[in-house]
């Protein structure tokens, strides 16, 4: 009686064990893996009080951001960081406009064919070097200014409020940032610099130097620069879109190959009848389109290649030669003494200057001035120093084509009013550079074969890469 009570009691329990085992196994394959679709060890997913906090991070990051940017804008809209000897008081929005002048809206940019700068006792001039070019998308350059001077926005800012667009004249650099810090210490007011500078970058600007101050100042309008970007929603944008397109190279394709795959795609599209033009994308622009990408006719996508339609490189399309020679009479460039790499000394005051009949021997070279010969990806292979230095005479980095409508007038002098014109001059140049007439010309100019015919096409299709400025900037 004993052993059988004891042999029922282990049977009660092993049905007991045996219930928990199975109750224990369903609930494991019922519960979430703790493995991935690849076999690893799933993170957990973030408790609330994670995610709250993950949400508050944010937020103060997008708070800090946005305090930059205001600061950044404030610094870029300020004229008294301008020298005080000089007769016109000058901002970074003076030649980056937009919306400020009756005229119209700009792309950041003016409406000048230079830029006007402050008339000194020692320097009367009241042009600029250049054309003030858009800076939407500048961001995204690996080298400023027309001629690459700079290599980063914060160089870039620093250069501009201390140089000839401020007033100031080379030499006067330090005083340029002295008074840059200055103007920071005595600002009035509630919203001060000094509490923006505490705000955003956590410092008393009254314990920093000279060039501490000048270094911030140039990371915030830097920061507001960098979020000035083209929204990519133009005609062109959405008839890309409509018609399922690419709207840029594959990594590592280049932009001739892009070309042609793109304008494949668009002959096979059209010989299917399946082509959708879009508003403010029609027949003719969709024709200048077809003659853009062309290799054979525009050849304009070798050098402004989409999705901003430039390559942000260099090329010499003679435009600083005909500026040269309207002042000295035709073939004096061609005739320009001009040193080689072991004698030149760069940049120089010499070859970045208008063209004038007092001085014969100034002109502006661009890039020229800056190029550096050992590290440049423009140089090739085998090519010798003084090959290479010669190559870069009068170059200059392709501009963006989108918004043209709000950058006139065009290239780097602005010489040329209209789409028109410039594409009429872009087609004398062309023919100049086949007869060898344009001094070290780049070696796409002369591919591009267009007649008057294709302008008023070419001028549809670049008219389709403008934005409404007036949404959403």
């Amino acid at each position: 009686m004993q052993s059988g009570t004891k042999k029922a009691k282990r049977g009660k329990k092993g049905r007991k064990a045996g219930l928990f085992a199975f109750l224990a196994f369903f609930a494991f394959i019922a519960s979430p893996s703790p493995f991935n679709s690849t076999g690893d060890l799933a993170r957990p997913a973030l408790g609330q009080a994670q995610q709250n906090q993950a949400q508050q991070n944010q937020a103060q990051q997008n708070q800090l951001r946005s305090a930059l940017i205001s600061l950044g804008e404030r610094l870029f809209k300020d004229d008294r960081f301008s020298t005080p000897e000089g007769d016109l008081p000058a901002s970074c929005s003076n030649c980056h406009m937009f919306d400020q002048d009756p005229q119209g809206l700009r792309a950041y940019a003016d409406f000048l064919n230079r830029s006007w700068v402050s008339s000194r006792a020692q320097d009367r001039r009241r042009l600029g070097l250049r054309n003030s070019p858009t800076i939407f998308d500048v961001a995204e350059a690996p080298r400023l200014h027309h001629d690459g001077e700079f290599g980063s926005l914060e160089e870039l800012v620093k250069g501009t409020i201390s140089g000839r667009p401020m007033g100031w004249l080379p030499g006067e650099e330090a005083r340029a940032f002295e008074r840059a810090r200055a103007v920071i210490l005595k600002d009035g007011g509630a919203e001060n610099y000094r509490n923006q500078f505490k705000a955003v970058f956590d410092v008393d600007v009254e314990k920093l130097n000279r060039d501490e101050v000048v270094e911030l100042m140039s990371k915030a309008v830097s920061g507001f620069i960098r979020n000035l970007k083209t929204r990519k929603d133009s005609p062109y944008d959405k008839f890309i879109e409509a018609n399922r397109l690419e709207s840029k190279p594959a990594p590592g394709e280049d932009c001739k190959a892009f070309a042609r795959r793109l304008l494949a795609r668009i002959n096979s599209l059209e010989s299917k009848g399946a082509v959708k033009l879009t508003n403010g994308f029609d027949a003719k622009a969709f024709k200048g389109l077809k003659l853009f990408y062309d290799a054979r006719a525009g050849n304009c996508a070798t050098c402004h290649t989409p999705p901003l339609f430039t390559d942000f490189s260099f090329h010499n399309k003679g435009v600083s030669q005909l500026d040269y020679d309207r002042v000295h009479s035709d073939g004096k460039f061609a005739a320009l003494p001009v040193p080689g790499a072991a004698s030149a000394r760069r940049p120089s005051p010499q070859f970045r200057e208008n063209p004038s009949r007092e001085r014969p021997g100034e002109a502006d070279l661009g890039f020229w001035n800056f190029v550096d010969l050992k590290t440049s990806p423009l140089r090739r292979a085998g090519e010798s120093d003084d090959a290479f230095l010669r190559r870069m005479i009068a170059t200059f980095k392709t501009p963006t084509l989108r918004n043209l409508a709000y950058t006139q007038p065009y290239f780097h002098n602005g010489s040329i009013q209209t789409l028109e014109e410039t594409l009429g001059e872009i087609i004398r140049l062309s023919d100049m550079a086949r007869a060898g007439r344009v001094r070290e010309g780049d070696e796409e100019l002369a591919k591009i074969r267009i007649g008057e015919a294709e302008i008023a096409p070419l001028v549809a299709f670049l008219n389709s890469l403008n934005e409404d400025l007036k949404k959403s900037y």
